[in-house]
């Protein structure tokens, strides 16, 4: 009889940062900056002598390193100095400040939604499961978005084969996405929060027995009060965003057409997530969502929600009245109602192989933070384009490889397995994550800070602080499927050359 093979633990990565064409570490737009400068430069040594060109020497110098040298962020200084300019200009003119209710600005004394949410309307349909499901859409992309709540199981309650089942099996739920013409994206939040034990008073409290004796009745109260000051919930959903154009049409569909459409779709969405160990899918409604956002904005309003909840009480929500009263959106920090907010962007994802628990530590719940959100941020390439991008990428990292160095080596073995897994029907997946720590206590923000950093470390990601944006990316790391790509002036195709 033969031996039986022991188990592997499968390793992942092969990821990296797409790069354009350029000299060395320079991209396509900076090495084309930097042949135009020498090209003025000759002109001046020939034309005004070797003062002045000099001269032009030492300032094209200064420049071109303000551009090209850059953090371990990946930024310049010029970038920092951009955002630290726009965040001054935005707080001269009072665009970080937000007043809304029946003493604010906003027409019929609604609460809305203020920045990327301003113009956002929500609609209600009903899929073919005769489940109903909220469709956000939003105007100025013409994007619509369906969010769908799971249950994942975790780590902890199944083996090691079912978990790596259940990686490959979401590898190929991204890759389907990406065969999908008018997916343009699709995200993943997990949110940890305090369990105000409403349901756990109400619970005991109905099973209370007259002749119960006074010691079970004391510890039983103790139960109640003590039990929701340690304990947590978490919640996660699944976002996924339509853009509204189809190829070759002339027009966008309609959000009612759209509706329509995502209606019959939207089972074999949810299907196929229960096969990734998403647990039970089901799609957020109307109302399901308004409680979500309201939460969020406003963290002390989620107890009210979970109290009324359990009396049997659905709390009339509209999508007019999910946003907050006021906010701040300051350089570091976010002050919205009752919440004080902080978010940071993962600016380089965990180097070289991990396992499939490497964010473990920062999705789990913190006992500093009060509301916890980790936010995975998908944009799934076509699989017409996928490939294009492929071959594209192998020529340039050979070309790089063949000036010789170790790391451009790696990088051309990198993008040539990459190519050999997308022509075996893989997908091609831009990702990012976004993590939002909010307190209700502005003493508790340094301590909120720290966990934070600390868990993003153990989780082998470099994250940074949105400085000057941190409106902006609170709201990127809702579950609502915000591509914020697309609200950025400048093109992508700019972007990608710098």
């Amino acid at each position: 009889m033969s031996e039986p093979t022991m188990y592997r633990e499968p390793t992942y990565g092969n990821w990296r940062k797409p790069r354009t064409a350029g000299i060395g570490k320079l991209g396509l737009l900076e090495t084309i900056a930097m042949m135009g400068g020498l090209l003025v430069l000759l002109f001046v040594f020939k034309l005004a002598g070797p003062i002045p060109g000099f001269i032009t020497f030492l300032v094209m110098g200064v420049l071109l390193a303000t551009m090209t040298a850059k953090d371990r962020h990946g930024r310049s200084r010029v970038d920092r100095i951009v955002a630290k300019q726009s965040h001054s200009r935005a707080v001269r003119k009072r665009w970080n400040i937000y007043r809304s209710g029946p003493v604010g600005t906003i027409p019929g004394g609604r609460t809305r939604l203020p920045g990327l949410l301003a113009k956002s309307t929500l609609h209600q349909f009903t899929d073919s499961f005769d489940r109903d499901f909220a469709v956000l859409f939003m105007p100025v992309p013409n994007h619509a978005s369906v969010v769908i709540e799971v249950e994942p199981t975790g780590l902890a309650l199944d083996d090691r084969e079912n978990i790596d089942r259940y990686v490959a099996n979401w590898g190929g739920w991204l890759a389907d996405l990406g065969k999908q013409s008018d997916v343009v994206a699709a995200s993943v939040t997990i949110e940890t929060a305090p369990d105000y034990g409403v349901r756990l008073r109400q619970e005991v409290d109905s099973m209370r027995h007259p002749e119960a004796s006074e010691a079970s009745l004391r510890m039983m109260e103790e139960v109640k009060e003590s039990f929701p000051q340690e304990s947590t919930v978490t919640r996660a959903w699944i976002a996924v965003t339509f853009t509204a154009w189809r190829p070759g049409a002339t027009r966008p569909r309609k959000i009612n057409d759209m509706g329509l459409d995502l209606a019959t779709r939207l089972g074999k969405l949810t299907e196929h997530l229960e096969q990734c160990g998403a647990g039970a899918a089901q799609p957020v409604d109307a109302q399901g969502l308004c409680e979500v956002v309201r939460s969020a904005y406003d963290p002390s309003v989620a107890e009210h929600i979970a109290a009324a909840h359990a009396q049997g009480v659905t709390p009339e929500l509209s999508w007019s009245d999910a946003g907050p009263v006021a906010h701040d959106a300051g350089w570091e920090w976010y002050r919205h109602d009752s919440g004080f907010s902080k978010s940071w962007v993962m600016s380089v994802a965990p180097r070289g192989t991990v396992f499939s628990n490497v964010l473990e530590a920062v999705l789990s719940p913190s006992s500093i933070v009060n509301r916890k959100r980790v936010t995975m941020l998908y944009r799934p390439e076509s699989a017409a384009r996928a490939m294009d991008i492929a071959e594209k990428d192998v020529k340039q990292a050979k070309n790089r490889a063949a000036d010789g160095g170790f790391r451009a080596a790696v990088e051309y073995t990198s993008t040539v397995q990459t190519a050999q897994e997308i022509a075996k029907d893989a997908g091609l997946v831009n990702f990012g994550c976004v993590i939002t720590a909010t307190v209700l206590r502005r003493p508790d923000a340094g301590p909120a800070e720290y966990e934070i950093e600390d868990l993003g470390s153990v989780s082998q990601l470099t994250i940074r602080p949105a400085y000057g944006s941190q409106d902006v990316t609170f709201t990127a790391g809702l579950p609502l499927g915000i591509v914020l790509p697309d609200y950025v002036a400048v093109p992508a195709r700019i972007r990608e050359a710098m």
